[in-house]
């Protein structure tokens, strides 16, 4: 009995720190003769906030033992002691943890008040943490708790606009799109400018792996005296994401849920079926006086007006005009238990796209653990699990070209209706013609892929003695296990050109194993009171290697499905193997680093990394990056201590060296590959054969790019801090670029890499925050920053100051083909074509009415090298001087001249938010100024480039072009002056009369814009309700996104992907952004 009495006291203990208040009221008496022994001293009391609300779980031992409780949900707590009086030392998590003396039989009311630097003050730097105070670099950051506030579908997202000099775009609007970061502009030319992403202290490729709900900050480090202590990989900064860590305290579960409903939110104005008929009678008209096959299929010019009320096929919406629902949930469970603490979280979503066969659907798993194994030594681990699923071929597959080019109307088909059948008629006698089906289309182009991350951390942290902390880490990463499947049905061009017009099927897997083993040793003491010390040496080892195999089998029946085609590749006929193995990626590193104040006003960071890269060769291998800084927190000097306005303000000063190593492999040295391209060899079989490895000559004297960057900062606060901010200027400067160099053929190539080329980063940064109001009940506070970046080409090769570079957008078929610049003083981003003159005008041309032909007058310049010169053709400026005894001066290639600039002059973001009792609210804002976009499904829908009777923009209708036939189809070409009379108001040219793309100034736009990015409202159920269920909060609330767009541009959305090398900012069949409205739940246990 004594031991059933024994198992029963524990169980009340151990209920009594869990979710169930007033469990002792339901045990039987004997279960708490355990609690009512040894009452020689017991000590209670209520825990509370400075708002006077009770803290849940509230830690509460007897200073200098393990003997302690935590709080219940009304924040008492009950401890028992041999001893008639104790010193309690009480703590919470984002609190200042508060010592008081306890006395037998008194009541005790805690208070605790918020620490400030626990919750916000506190920043990830490299290895290590360190309060805003003593921060000497310039760091911009992204707490968890604003994050918390309003629900993003990616950490990329949950940054958009709000850290200066931070960009961020994706390449669509696709669930699965590609984001890119740059910091402060990046400085290569040719190489990789995306900045070093780490999670948890360990290097990954991507945000995309991330659930939002599980982070608790966002650090981005922007200047070398920050992030050279990451050496090689620093030079475009670093992206540090801590999740949420384990934490100490009593168990807690939340529950994060959301529902989205997600619509494009634009579309672009397109002909209607009469507009459409119109101009397709004059294209008929202008290649044969009769044209038969055009009135069978529309019918005469007199029948037209049938289609004026006629709606047609709108296929934008047909394609991507339906509203999706997405989900998101995500369970959190965090606490500890004697000296261990916990986190694990799960979290899942499901994001089907607007187009048409497409979704990603994403599962994390985040589990952390940390326990005191001794005194002396602690033990961390962290897991991250990502299974990612998705659907669709993208835009490859269902184009949101053909949603803008498809013929709303197939002519009379649409308005004939079949007889009834009888014995004089059978239907299946007709002739059907085959519609567009835009879910036929996708299943031609059928794609899964499919991706599983497991990252994997282990360290431990010994205290070797007082000061003296030695930590070692191990962490493995098998990121990117990947697959990707691809199925074209028989009407897809690639089963005609590889499978006699078969199914025919691809199937590649892909994996990424990393790992990474770190030890530091760090040593914080003080000497005489007034100077601190922290130092840190270390040393670190980081492996990566891809291995990909490639399988095509084809000959299926023509009927299979795609997953049939998978499940029994057998039925078809194998027909390709390759694999692969890349380079092992190797990087060796030492560093070092020394923090120093005196007084905590004077502040001191001197840093050095020592990087060994297998990207090199021998004798290049090692690169040195030092880095120092210095603050000077002139608020601590006593002529300002105090002051009522100024509250803080620090000068900050850095300078230091970060590399690049975001370069390809083996670029040092001779590498051959086996290719199966253009195979030669008799038949279908392909025969592989042996080529070079790389396009460019190997040079083994290529070393590291480098970055030296130079920044002045100034932190301030004003009124108590009621509004604060940070001024950044900086100046980068990125040499010894990697620049293609041209060397003579008979080497065997025409290129060679080497380290000749300079940029140059220079701007400022700003960030303001600003508390209006904060009372008890309401408070109102506002946020905004802005970025200003000017980027240089400082120097290319030896001699070269420019170069044409070619964005492929348009295939072969533009004209240039090389349409963007590199040149030496100006930025990256220059587009490169022919100046819109206006449009040819009859009074342009002489007209010979015996043959019908318009030919130019002298002094008029021919376009002839790009368009069909006649009345109604676009025009363009002659840039270049005439050539001596030109009649009409031609437009040649020496016309050609910058158009356009695709870098922004700056971007930022602002927003306000309140709250009122238990309401909240935010709404923000972000914005870019100053770069253009080249719209090239403008130039898709102005002209017959690849026109095969495809729809166009209304900017080409009956009432803009320039028309060569009236509304009751008479021919207007052979009276100059009739024609002159009718297109009097034509303000654009007839499509008809451009057969390619053009890189031309009429489709650059300014791509400038200010976006409401979301709006939130939520609601939070008093706590005192909530209580009574075991409930601490509960929130629900409802964010807007994308629901209002100022801008000038014309296309689908101006935030297009300014960042893509050196031939940034076009706009072409991409996957428009989205609206979308989130309803969702916030609720913790």
């Amino acid at each position: 009995m004594n031991y059933y009495k024994y198992l029963i006291g524990i169980g009340a203990v151990y209920f009594s720190c869990g979710s169930f208040p007033n469990v002792y009221a339901n045990l039987p008496s004997y279960a708490l003769e355990v609690s009512q022994q040894n009452q020689k001293g017991t000590f209670k009391g209520t825990v509370l906030d400075s708002n006077g609300d009770p803290l849940i779980g509230a830690t509460v031992k007897i200073k200098g033992t393990n003997d302690g409780t935590i709080t219940d949900f009304d924040g008492n707590f009950v401890l028992k002691s041999s001893k008639k009086s104790v010193d309690l030392e009480v703590s919470y998590v984002g609190y200042k943890t508060k010592i008081i003396n306890a006395v037998k039989g008194k009541t005790l009311k805690i208070v605790l008040k918020e620490d400030s630097e626990a919750l916000e003050e506190v920043v990830v730097i490299g290895y290590g943490r360190v309060s805003k105070e003593a921060l000497t670099g310039s760091v911009s950051s992204v707490s968890g708790k604003a994050i918390a506030q309003v629900p993003v579908a990616s950490a990329a997202e949950a940054m958009v606009g709000k850290l200066a000099g931070v960009q961020i775009t994706t390449a669509d609007g696709s669930p699965d799109a590609d984001i890119q970061v740059r910091v402060r502009g990046g400085g290569s030319i040719t190489q990789d400018n995306s900045p070093l992403y780490i999670v948890d202290g360990f290097p990954v490729d991507n945000l995309n792996d991330i659930a939002p709900t599980d982070i608790e900050s966002i650090d981005v480090l922007k200047d070398a005296s920050s992030t050279a202590v990451y050496g090689a990989r620093g030079a475009n900064g670093v992206v540090n994401i801590t999740t949420k860590r384990a934490k100490e305290g009593k168990a807690t579960v939340s529950f994060n849920a959301y529902m989205s409903l997600r619509q494009v939110s634009k579309k672009l104005d397109v002909l209607d079926p009469y507009e459409f008929v119109l101009l397709y009678y004059e294209d008929a008209k202008l290649s044969s006086s009769e044209p038969t096959s055009f009135y069978d299929k529309y019918g005469y010019p007199e029948e037209f007006h049938i289609y004026k009320d006629y709606a047609g096929d709108d296929w934008q919406d047909e394609i991507m005009g339906k509203t999706t629902v997405s989900q998101y949930y995500s369970v959190n469970i965090g606490g500890s238990s004697g000296k261990t603490k916990y986190n694990l979280s799960l979290t899942h979503s499901d994001a089907p796209s607007i187009l048409e066969g497409n979704g990603q659907q994403k599962t994390f798993l985040n589990f952390k653990l940390s326990t005191e194994l001794f005194k002396f030594m602690t033990f961390e681990y962290n897991t991250r699990f990502v299974n990612t699923r998705t659907e669709g071929a993208g835009t490859d597959a269902v184009k949101v070209l053909d949603a803008l080019e498809y013929a709303p109307t197939q002519g009379l088909y649409d308005f004939m209706e079949l007889p009834e059948e009888d014995e004089n008629y059978d239907p299946s006698d007709e002739d059907y013609i085959q519609r567009y089906d835009p879910l036929q289309e996708a299943s031609q182009n059928w794609r899964r892929r499919g991706s599983t991350l497991f990252n994997t951390t282990a360290a431990l942290n010994i205290k070797l003695f007082k000061g003296l902390t030695f930590r070692s880490e191990f962490g493995l990463d098998m990121s990117n296990t990947s697959y990707d499947k691809r199925f074209y049905g028989p009407e897809h061009g690639n089963a005609e050109k590889y499978s006699d017009g078969m199914p025919y099927i691809e199937y590649t897997r892909k994996s990424s194993p990393k790992y990474r083993v770190a030890n530091t040793l760090t040593y914080q003491f003080d000497l005489f009171k007034k100077h601190h010390f922290n130092t840190m040496i270390g040393q670190e080892l980081n492996h990566q290697q891809t291995l990909t195999d490639k399988e095509a089998t084809r000959y299926f029946p023509v009927d299979i499905t795609p997953e049939a085609a998978f499940d029994n590749m057998t039925m078809g006929e194998a027909y390709l193997t390759e694999s692969s193995k890349t380079t092992p990626n190797r990087l060796a590193s030492f560093f070092g680093r020394i923090m120093y104040d005196y007084d905590r006003r004077y502040y001191a960071t001197i840093t050095v990394r020592a990087d060994g890269s297998t990207k090199f060769a021998p004798g290049h291998q090692w690169g040195v990056f030092p880095a120092a800084s210095f603050a000077w927190r002139i608020s601590e000097e006593e002529f300002l201590k105090n002051n009522d306005i100024v509250s803080s303000l620090k000068l900050r000063f850095g300078s230091g060296v970060a590399g690049n190593n975001r370069i390809g492999d083996d670029m040092w040295k001779n590498t051959y590959r086996l290719s199966t391209s253009k195979t030669p060899g008799w038949g279908e079989v392909i025969n592989s054969y042996y080529g070079y490895g790389s396009s460019y000559l190997p040079n083994p004297s290529l070393k590291w790019e480098k970055t030296i960057t130079n920044n002045i900062g100034i932190d301030f606060g004003f009124f108590n801090e009621r509004l604060s901010g940070t001024l950044d200027l900086y100046l980068n400067n990125t040499k010894d670029l990697l620049v293609p160099s041209t060397i003579p053929q008979t080497t065997g190539y025409e290129q060679q890499q080497t380290n000749v080329g300079q940029t140059q980063n220079k701007g400022i940064e700003l960030t303001l925050n600003g508390l209006i109001v904060n009372n008890k009940n309401f408070s109102l506070s506002g946020n905004f920053n802005i970025g200003i970046n000017k980027n240089k080409v400082v120097s290319l090769n030896s001699g070269e100051t420019k170069w044409a570079k070619k964005s492929g957008w348009a295939s072969t078929d533009q004209l240039p083909n090389e349409d963007y610049l590199v040149l030496v003083g100006e930025s990256v981003g220059l587009m490169y074509g022919y100046t819109n003159d206006g449009i040819y005008q009859v009074d342009d041309f002489d007209y010979n009415p015996t043959t019908g032909e318009y030919t130019l007058k002298p002094g008029v310049v021919d376009c002839s090298s790009l368009v069909t010169v006649m009345p109604g053709a676009p025009k363009f400026k002659k840039i270049a001087p005439a050539k001596e005894g030109e009649v009409n001066p031609q437009i040649t290639t020496d016309d050609l001249s910058i158009i356009g600039r695709a870098m922004p002059k700056f971007s930022g973001g602002f927003g306000l938010n309140a709250t009122y009792k238990g309401f909240d609210a935010s709404v923000f804002f972000n914005y870019q100024v100053g770069n253009d976009v080249y719209n090239g499904n403008k130039m898709h829908l102005t002209s017959w480039w690849r026109n095969s009777e495809t729809n166009q923009l209304t900017l080409v209708d009956s009432k803009h072009r320039f028309r060569y036939f009236d509304d009751a189809g008479n021919d207007l070409r052979n009276d100059p002056e009739m024609l002159k009379e009718f297109n009097k108001n034509a303000t654009m040219w007839n499509p008809t009369t451009i057969g390619t793309a053009i890189m031309m100034s009429y489709n650059v736009e300014d791509g400038s814009f200010l976006r409401l990015n979301t709006v939130t409202l939520g609601y939070t159920l008093p706590r005192h309700l909530t209580k009574k269920v075991g409930i601490s909060n509960l929130r629900f609330y409802v964010t807007g996104y994308n629901l209002w767009l100022l801008t000038h541009y014309t296309g689908y959305d101006p935030e297009v992907n300014v960042m893509n090398g050196l031939t940034p900012g076009i706009d072409c069949n991409s996957y428009p952004r989205n609206k979308t409205y989130t309803f969702g739940v916030n609720l913790t246990f």
